[in-house]
């Protein structure tokens, strides 16, 4: 029974995840076991150290992507029951539906700590590489745009950390004020 509890609950977080979160979850995994693999397979003749940073940059696209994924195939078909909550935090409006308003405080709670950990494991892994690149290969280039990916990456997370805040300090507030669209 708890393995099933798990099993929905990581299936929960997959639906409900940002795209920073996903990245931060993928970003390793794939470029590990599809990157690394295809760069050798088309260049053999690569540094291993060249092959990492080449297979960590062609698999960098996988935040976006997920992102624009969503959006595209629609968030509300993907999980129902999270639309409201996502939408919540997207509009920056407290939901009207009392259930939705009941489970918003600890899905705010959870995406806190789901965006700060996604940020610091991105950040860690472009730090990472940052290193090697400039270290183990001396390659100004790949350092520069692996710095982009976390200078982007910690904006995503800074957008995303203060719409919850403030999410959160309306809902902390006794009286919610009237938010831009809402009757009343």
């Amino acid at each position: 029974m708890a393995a099933a509890g798990r099993r929905g609950g990581v299936r929960r977080f997959f639906e409900r995840a940002t795209g920073l979160q996903l990245m931060a979850v993928y970003w390793v995994p794939m470029t590990v076991l599809i990157g690394l693999p295809l760069r050798w397979l088309f260049d053999r003749q690569e540094s291993l150290v060249e092959a990492v940073l080449g297979a960590a940059l062609n698999t960098v696209w996988i935040g976006p992507s997920i992102y624009l994924g969503q959006r595209a195939v629609g968030e509300a078909r993907q999980d129902p029951e999270g639309y409201p909550l996502r939408q919540a935090v997207r509009t920056g409006a407290v939901p009207e539906d009392d259930t939705v308003r009941a489970d918003l405080p600890g899905y705010l709670a959870g995406q806190r700590r789901a965006t700060w950990a996604a940020l610091l494991s991105v950040l860690g892994i472009s730090l990472g590489l940052i290193l090697l690149a400039l270290l183990a290969a001396d390659n100004e280039g790949f350092a520069v745009i692996f710095g982009v990916v976390a200078a982007v990456s910690a904006a995503v997370a800074a957008l995303t950390l203060t719409r919850i805040g403030r999410l959160a300090s309306l809902l902390d507030a006794p009286n919610p004020p009237e938010t831009p669209g809402s009757p009343g």
